[in-house]
């Protein structure tokens, strides 16, 4: 496999793009096959990006979230069409706001798939009176539970199932997988993900080496002066609730070499290079499978734009429904997510492929080349196919 067209479109995105540094890497048969890191971490202090940089994932955490929480339904502990409220009471309280203004009670229940698929009614508001009200109460300590339930006392924005909207759902998710396991959400994933995958460094907080290691965000970064607009350096993603509030939606940091084995196993159909079921051909095909009624699929076009194009949403997953739409070279229910200062998972289980790309930098327009990072890695492994 020759990677080289796809090293030398990374190599130009320092001075072309303006994303400071990146890494990515690419598996097939759950091997990986390819890495390539280019420009800085650390612009200001020249420390080159490695395998080993940490970086916040922002939303490609949902990928670790709804991949434990397959485990977890594996297990029997979490069934995806009982009632979220069978876990954790509250949400069975819920009531729904419709566009008048007038608020009633929820006439259908919110499904743990509802959590999942984006479509339970919640929104990504968090400035809303149950949740200061809480964080007044307990001076910002509430654990993830608690922080949920007072969320669910805010009304829906739509009967659960009806509509796609992209929202806390996956802390919610979170939360109900607490509850489910018996354990906190960074103990769920730690013990059905990251310990079998090797990935000791994807993390809530950081300890005092991996600080060491820990990128900033690069905010109007310009590749031709090498300076930016701002540099924040900070440790993940604060949601502002608190140091006990572990956000399913977007609070891990990881490293490329940690995610890589993520979206390696992911593409690899739920296994391990070594033959270790993480998660089975039956989960996987679950999360592959759109689940959005004609309504949400509308709902995540918009949201979503060309970039998703051809895709639907499955089980906390974009999924690809129409190859040609997409011009993609990537299989029919290849999957994954990708994070707000760019990072992006790709699995796809019908070619074997898992693609993970990585970067930190918040004002690039990264949904523009996610694509063709797909596209320049997929035409390497199918010419040596030939």
């Amino acid at each position: 496999m020759n990677f080289s067209a796809l090293d030398r479109y990374l190599d130009t995105f320092y001075a072309e793009k303006n994303v400071p540094g990146l890494g990515c890497q690419v598996s097939v048969d759950g091997e990986i096959v390819h890495t390539h890191l280019a420009g800085f971490a650390n612009v200001e202090e020249r420390k080159p990006f490695t395998e080993d940089t940490l970086f916040t994932l922002y939303s490609a955490t949902k990928v670790s979230t709804v991949s434990a929480g397959m485990c977890l339904v594996q297990k029997g502990l979490l069934q995806l069409d009982a009632p979220a409220g069978d876990y954790l009471p509250a949400l069975s309280r819920v009531t729904v706001r419709d566009p008048d203004g007038t608020v009633h009670p929820a006439r259908s229940p919110i499904l743990v798939r509802h959590l999942f698929s984006m479509s339970a009614g919640f929104t990504y508001e968090s400035d809303v009176p149950s949740i200061r009200a809480l964080r007044e109460r307990t001076g910002n300590t509430a654990s993830t539970r608690k922080v949920i339930e007072a969320l669910a006392d805010e009304p829906l924005a739509f009967e659960p199932g009806t509509h796609f909207r992209y929202s806390f759902c996956h802390d919610v998710l979170a939360a109900v997988m607490e509850a489910a396991a018996g354990k906190r959400f960074p103990d769920i994933l730690r013990e059905e993900l990251f310990d079998p995958l090797g990935m000791h460094d994807t993390v809530f907080a950081v300890n005092e080496e991996q600080r060491t290691r820990l990128a900033p965000e690069y905010h109007g970064f310009d590749g031709k002066t090498g300076k930016a607009r701002e540099v924040i350096f900070k440790e993940g993603l604060d949601m502002g609730m608190g140091p006990n509030y572990f956000s399913g939606g977007g609070g891990l940091m990881s490293t490329v070499r940690d995610y890589g084995a993520l979206s390696a196993m992911l593409g690899n159909g739920g296994k391990t290079k070594g033959g270790t079921v993480i998660l089975t051909e039956d989960s996987i095909r679950a999360m592959q499978e759109n689940q959005q009624t004609e309504k949400g699929l509308s709902d995540f076009g918009e949201m979503g734009g060309w970039s998703k194009a051809g895709y639907g949403y499955g089980l906390g997953v974009r999924t690809l429904m129409d190859r040609e739409r997409a011009g993609s070279l990537s299989q029919q229910g290849e999957f994954g997510w990708d994070g707000m200062l760019g990072c992006y998972v790709l699995a796809d289980p019908a070619s074997r492929v898992g693609i993970f790309y990585a970067q930190q930098e918040n004002g690039t327009p990264w949904y523009h080349w996610h694509g063709m990072i797909r596209q320049y890695a997929y035409a390497a492994i199918l010419g040596a196919e030939k």
